[in-house]
C-alpha cells in the first residue's frame, strides 16, 4: 500500500479521536508522548536490518505490510539519557511529515504505556522542531512530540 494512501481509522464507527489523544512510549529514560492520529500500528519490535553509513538515529530497515520501513532510534532521537533494558521493546509505526507528504516509519522505543489526552494548551518549552514541549501527564513530565516536524527533517 502506498504511504501516500488514505489510511482507515481502525476505530471505524467511533467518534473521531481528540486532537488531544496521545501514545505515551517510553524512550531511554524519558516518557513520550506521540499524536494518536499519526499512530498506525504498535508492534512487537521488528527485526531490523543495519545500513552501513548511516546516522546513529537510523536504526536501519525492517519490513511492515510487505513494503520496507525505515527505523528511528526514538531514544537517540530526543537524546534521552540510557533506561533500564527493556523488557517488551516495541516499534511504533506512524506517519511523519506533513499530511500532503507524509511517509511511514518506524519509532523503535522500550515499550508502548498507554493512550492520554494531553491538551495542546498544557505543553510548555520546545524546540520549534521536532520536540513541540513538554507535558505534565499523571504527575510526570512527558515530551510532546511533533511527528510532522520529524517528517519534515527527514
Amino acid at each position: 500500500m502506498s504511504p501516500d494512501a488514505p489510511q482507515k481509522d481502525p476505530s471505524s464507527g467511533a467518534a473521531p479521536r481528540a486532537a488531544g489523544s496521545h501514545l505515551l512510549v517510553r524512550a531511554g529514560d524519558y516518557v513520550c508522548a506521540l499524536p494518536l492520529t499519526s499512530v498506525r500500528r504498535v508492534v512487537r519490535a521488528l527485526p531490523i536490518h543495519p545500513l552501513p553509513g548511516s546516522t546513529a538515529e537510523l536504526k536501519g530497515l525492517s519490513e511492515f505490510g510487505g513494503e520496507p520501513l525505515p527505523v528511528l532510534d526514538l531514544a537517540r532521537l530526543i537524546a534521552a539519557p540510557p533506561g533500564a533494558n527493556p523488557a517488551f521493546p516495541v516499534t511504533i509505526v506512524a506517519w511523519a511529515g506533513p499530511a500532503e507528504a507524509r511517509e511511514m516509519v518506524g519509532l523503535s522505543a522500550d515499550a508502548a504505556l498507554e493512550v492520554v489526552d494531553v491538551p495542546l494548551s498544557s505543553v510548555v518549552g520546545g524546540d520549534g522542531a521536532f520536540v513541540l514541549g513538554e507535558a505534565s501527564v499523571g504527575g510526570e513530565i512527558v515530551r510532546v512530540l511533533d511527528l510532522e516536524a520529524l517528517g519534515r527533517a527527514l
